[in-house]
C-alpha cells in the first residue's frame, strides 16, 4: 500500500490515513503511524499481507464484544489485537478493559442521551479512549502503525479520531473535515450491501441504528466538541482531567505522531 487518504484494502471499508494532515504548529502527522477504518473481518489475504507490510502493530476494535464475536477481525499475526468497547458491556462480556478501573472525574451532563456526549464524558468510554492512548504510547517505532475501529468506522471511530488530533494540536476544522469524509466514502458503496456487512438482530439495538445509517452529521461532533470547550476550557485540560493524560504524556504522543 502507498500512503494515500484514502487507502485501497480490498475487504474493508471505510479505510483510510491520518497521516499529512498538519496542526496548528505546521507540524505534520507522520504517515504509516495512525489508520482508521470500519470493520475488518472480510480481508482478503493479500489485505491482511499488505497490512502487515504496513507495519500495523496495533489493532484498536472499539465495537462491543458481541459484534467482535460476530465478525471477528482477519489481521496480521504480528499485530497486536486490542478490545476496548466505547459502550458499557453486558454482563458477562469480556474485554480488555482492566476491570474495576475508575476516573476521577465524573460528569453530570443532562444531556447524556446524546450518544456523542456518552463517547467523551461517560465514564466507560473515557477508560476505553485512555487504554487506547495507552497503546498510541507505545506504538514509537517508525513505520509502525495504529489502528483503531467500530463497524462502519463513523461515530466511535469518528469521535476517537477526533480525540486523536485533538491530541495532536490538529484544528477543529481539519478534525471535522476527516470525519466528514466518511459521507464521500459511502456515497460511492452500495448502501444494501453496506448494510448486510455491519448489522446484526443480536448487536444492541442503538449501535444497529447508528451502523444502518451509512451518513454522519458534523452537528453531532460539533456538539461533543463544543461541551468539551464548555466544560474544560480546552482540549488539553479535557485529555489530563477526563483521561487522567499528563503533560508528559501529551508531549510523548506528539513527538511520537507528529515531524
Amino acid at each position: 500500500m502507498k500512503p494515500e487518504r484514502i487507502l485501497n484494502v480490498p475487504g474493508a471499508i471505510n479505510f483510510r490515513e491520518l497521516g499529512g494532515y498538519q496542526n496548528q504548529f505546521n507540524q505534520t502527522i507522520k504517515w504509516q503511524k495512525l489508520l482508521r477504518s470500519g470493520e475488518l473481518s472480510r480481508l482478503t489475504p493479500s489485505s491482511v499481507e499488505a497490512l502487515g507490510e504496513y507495519g500495523l502493530k496495533y489493532d484498536i476494535d472499539l465495537r462491543s464484544p458481541s459484534e467482535v464475536e460476530w465478525n471477528a477481525d482477519r489481521i496480521p499475526s504480528t499485530t497486536i489485537f486490542r478490545s476496548y468497547p466505547v459502550y458499557p458491556i453486558q454482563r458477562g462480556e469480556h474485554s480488555d478493559i482492566p476491570d474495576h478501573q475508575n476516573l476521577k472525574y465524573q460528569s453530570y451532563e443532562q444531556t447524556m442521551y446524546d450518544p456523542y456526549l456518552v463517547m467523551v464524558l461517560g465514564e466507560h468510554s473515557r477508560i476505553a479512549f485512555r487504554q487506547m492512548f495507552l497503546d498510541l504510547l507505545d506504538n514509537t517505532h517508525e513505520k509502525e502503525s495504529l489502528l483503531f475501529h467500530c463497524a462502519a468506522g463513523k461515530d466511535r471511530t469518528g469521535v476517537a479520531g477526533m480525540l486523536i488530533m485533538a491530541a495532536l494540536q490538529v484544528p477543529y476544522d481539519t478534525i471535522r473535515q476527516d470525519y466528514l469524509l466518511t459521507n464521500l466514502v459511502y456515497s460511492q458503496r452500495d448502501p444494501d450491501q453496506l448494510r448486510q456487512q455491519i448489522t446484526n438482530e443480536h448487536v444492541d439495538k442503538l449501535i444497529q441504528k447508528m451502523n444502518s445509517v451509512f451518513t454522519v452529521a458534523a452537528s453531532n461532533l460539533d456538539n461533543a466538541h463544543q461541551t468539551i470547550i464548555n466544560t474544560f476550557g480546552s482540549w488539553d485540560n479535557y485529555f489530563k482531567e477526563a483521561l487522567e493524560l499528563t503533560d508528559q504524556d501529551l508531549n510523548d504522543l506528539r513527538k511520537i505522531y507528529l515531524e
